[in-house]
């Protein structure tokens, strides 16, 4: 960002093509048109404008924590997949060996080797949290891509009522092209 300009200055520099410094002193002077209606036109955009930044800001924070929520998931599957390969020889917690019987109900019955509880119910449900993390990353996307098209136009906005600011005023009826009145004929 350039030294005296805010980041709406510099995106609509990249609009319009102006100066960053240009756009900023239109915005404080009033330009080549003062009318009110302008002036309170721009208020209302730049303020749309910061809205649509925050909202967008906002958006682009929820994705970024659902695309580590994802990951995180994802890793806690990884982890699972690894752990569900181990044939441990003894308790985990406290170093009981795992007796032969507690290894045939595993193979046989679908139960824990370790804790005897069902493991075919929680393979069942080891998806679930993972399509539920890719469905919010999917919400979270899709809001932020709407909150960009919002801040785009916002932008937008702005830069087309700098654009009216820039214009030379228009010769009122009985002024001359310079824009001074006509003397008597």
């Amino acid at each position: 960002m350039s030294a005296g300009t805010s980041l709406l200055h510099d995106r609509i520099s990249a609009i319009t093509g102006m100066a960053a410094e240009t756009v900023a002193h239109l915005l404080v002077s009033g330009g080549n048109s003062p009318s009110a209606p302008l002036r309170r036109r721009i208020g209302d955009a730049e303020r749309d404008w910061e809205r649509s930044e925050q909202a967008h800001r906002a958006a682009r924070q929820r994705r970024q924590a659902d695309e580590r929520a994802l990951n995180d998931t994802r890793e806690n599957g990884v982890a699972r997949v690894l752990f569900h390969g181990l044939e441990p020889h003894s308790c985990p917690r406290c170093d009981a060996p795992i007796s032969e019987q507690r290894r045939r109900a595993e193979r046989e019955q679908h139960r824990c080797a370790v804790c005897t509880s069902d493991v075919s119910a929680a393979a069942r449900e080891s998806d679930a949290p993972e399509i539920d993390a890719r469905l919010r990353l999917a919400a979270s996307e899709a809001a932020e891509a709407a909150a960009l098209a919002g801040l785009r136009r916002a932008e937008v906005a702005v830069a087309e009522l700098v654009a009216e600011l820039a214009e030379p005023p228009r010769p009122r009826n009985g002024d001359n092209p310079t824009g001074s009145p006509l003397g008597p004929p």
